[in-house]
């Protein structure tokens, strides 16, 4: 016991010597990073101090650890040898279980602004919906199963209740619980497939509703936006044809491609209140089509072509003073790590009226030139 007394007395020093030794490496490295500060150097004094910091937290913790265990090694004297080791594991578990618990409900109101954003689409009503709906049945289903394993913990810890009795099979209960079980779950499944259908090809023109078909096409690292001409028709396409000046391929030996437009302008035009149909395919990996405003997402597959299609609820104009940010746009983005410079496919969406997309429409030029011009503009440049 002497020789216990004389160890925590050299510790308690140690630790003392310790603290001071630290304190003043902390106050020298405030003031480094204070002369820092008013330097030029672009360098994080302040990151620097952070990573000191949390290094010295795992040494502390790592290093009292390992005390303990020298200290019971050669001592022999286990200043925990008369804890209830299974209350005490109890206890933590009951603390750390509803420490977390209790993060995830501070979190989930912390940070429900950064959920999703107000959709724009008709369809994403139905998908908002369906996602509460999920939530509002597996929040309180998350809560209440965390509470009856914190009683399990609390209630038959070791040492506390007898072992568990044996039961036969109750199938009155079982049948109670499977159905219990099965009717949300089909519910969600049932109503799942019909909502997810909706963005897909679940959905048809009213009476008197215009539909618009535009076509994206995605590559490294771009996306490019194809529109019809007068006639409301994509023409065909083909892969063999992409080169040069074409591409995307398109067969211009088709008269519904004669008149498509491949505007210069990175930038989607679609307008509000119409159905609209995006065909959407990839000239090289695998990229996604993601439109989170108008819960709207395929993929970009190369070889296939995939469809989307949905109705915008609101222009961009109506959305930036829904928002209160004058800066506001709609994006497409690609949620896919399609390569190095993966951060560029990106693209302004503008949602106009009707009006303003066949103004906007009428100042774009066809993709296709005749060959009667393409003879004269060789001429006129072989003149100059």
């Amino acid at each position: 016991m002497a020789l216990m007394r004389y160890l925590v007395g050299i510790v308690g020093l140690v630790g003392l010597l310790w603290g001071q030794i630290g304190a003043d490496a902390k106050a020298r490295a405030v003031e480094l990073a204070l002369q820092a500060s008013q330097s030029t150097a672009p360098f994080d004094w302040t990151g620097l101090l952070w990573k000191v910091l949390w290094i010295e937290t795992i040494l502390i913790v790592f290093l009292s650890f390992r005390f303990v265990q020298l200290l019971v090694r050669y001592t022999g004297y286990d200043p925990f040898a008369s804890w209830n080791r299974d209350k005490v594991n109890m206890r933590l578990w009951l603390v750390i279980g509803a420490a977390g618990l209790l993060l995830a409900l501070w979190g989930t109101f912390k940070y429900a602004h950064l959920y999703l954003p107000e959709s724009a689409s008709v369809h994403g009503a139905y998908i908002d919906s369906l996602r509460n709906f999920i939530l509002g049945f597996t929040y309180p289903a998350f809560i209440l199963v965390h509470l009856l394993l914190f009683y399990m913990i609390w209630r038959y810890y070791n040492g506390r209740s007898t072992a568990a009795v044996y039961q036969e099979t109750h199938h009155g209960l079982e049948r109670t619980a499977l159905i219990a079980i099965s009717i949300p779950v089909l519910i969600i499944a049932g109503w799942g497939i019909y909502v997810w259908s909706l963005p897909v090809h679940g959905q048809k023109p009213t009476a008197d509703q215009r539909t618009v078909e535009i076509e994206v096409v995605a590559e490294q690292f771009q996306w490019r936006v194809r529109y019809p001409g007068a006639d409301g028709k994509l023409g065909r396409y083909h892969y063999t044809l992409i080169g040069g000046e074409n591409v995307l391929g398109i067969d211009f030996t088709d008269p519904k491609a004669q008149d498509d437009i491949l505007p210069a302008l990175k930038e989607i035009h679609v307008p509000v209140g119409s159905l609209v149909t995006v065909h959407i395919r990839s000239k090289d990996v695998l990229h996604s089509f993601y439109l989170p405003h108008f819960r709207t997402h395929v993929y970009a597959v190369p070889g296939q072509k995939n469809q989307v299609m949905f109705v915008p609820k609101y222009t961009t104009q109506e959305m930036r003073r829904r928002t209160g940010n004058p800066e506001f746009d709609y994006e497409l983005a690609c949620n896919q790590l399609c390569g190095g410079a993966h951060y560029n496919m990106r693209m302004r969406v503008v949602v106009e009226t009707w009006e303003e997309y066949q103004k906007w429409l009428s100042t774009q030029k066809p993709a296709y030139t005749p060959p009667a011009q393409v003879t004269e503009q060789k001429t006129h440049s072989q003149t100059l």
